[in-house]
């Protein structure tokens, strides 16, 4: 005696519909994600090449550096493998509110940047980079330099953007709420540009390649 096939159809539909959210939220899913952000002071290298030494070589120096890892997740296996490009902008949020030299108006100096970098693979712990110099530190904490990244920093905000826009948004310290970031508001800041240097513009140039996305050329040939 044949069995009646309304069960078995009806199983199948089940199957098919438990599985369909599933695909849904494997699609939907978001395409970078910040995993982690470091603020360390890393002291600048000591580099030598061949006999060119000079008589009187500076001290090491210590350079902020904000380290960030991220997530670049396949959630299209039919779009391209590598994505064209990507920007991280940067929201360094200084801890000098009380120095009133450098601000009468009680309000922390604010430094922000981006770096953009070329044809970004999928893959996890990618990191990008950015640097504050010490005489950067120097300028914005009138000519007393923090040691520690506590003393230099109150937070710090990432972003990463594409070609579509923000696909990426997280802090240090205060988390983001509602797509909503401490940076949004900028009346409590005193916002400095051009003080944010990618790893291409500081002594740690030639340093750890395999570590670091590389920024994107400035000019191309």
């Amino acid at each position: 005696m044949r069995k009646p096939l309304f069960p078995a159809i009806l199983a199948a539909v089940a199957m098919v519909w438990c599985g369909a959210p599933v695909a849904v939220l494997a699609q939907s899913g978001p395409a970078f994600s910040i995993k982690k952000i470091d603020a360390v002071f890393a002291e600048s290298p000591q580099i030598t090449a061949g006999s060119y030494r000079k008589a009187r070589q500076g001290q090491p120096t210590p350079w902020l550096e904000i380290d960030v890892t991220f997530d670049h997740n396949e959630i299209d296996r039919n779009a391209p493998k590598v994505v064209d490009e990507i920007t991280v902008n940067y929201y360094i949020l200084l801890n000098n509110g009380s120095v009133a030299t450098v601000n009468p108006d009680g309000k922390p100096t604010l430094l922000t940047g981006s770096v953009t970098h070329a044809d970004v693979p999928f893959g996890r712990g990618i990191h990008s980079a950015v640097f504050v110099s010490p005489q950067t530190l120097l300028r914005y904490f009138d000519g007393k330099a923090p040691t520690t990244a506590t003393q230099a920093i109150v937070d710090v905000g990432v972003t990463i953007s594409d070609k579509s826009g923000l696909v990426a948004m997280e802090s240090l310290k205060s988390k983001p709420v509602g797509g909503k970031a401490w940076w949004d508001d900028l009346s409590g800041f005193t916002q400095v540009t051009g003080r944010v240097m990618d790893k291409d513009q500081t002594p740690f140039a030639a340093l750890s390649w395999d570590y670091y996305l590389p920024p994107k050329p400035k000019s191309g040939l």
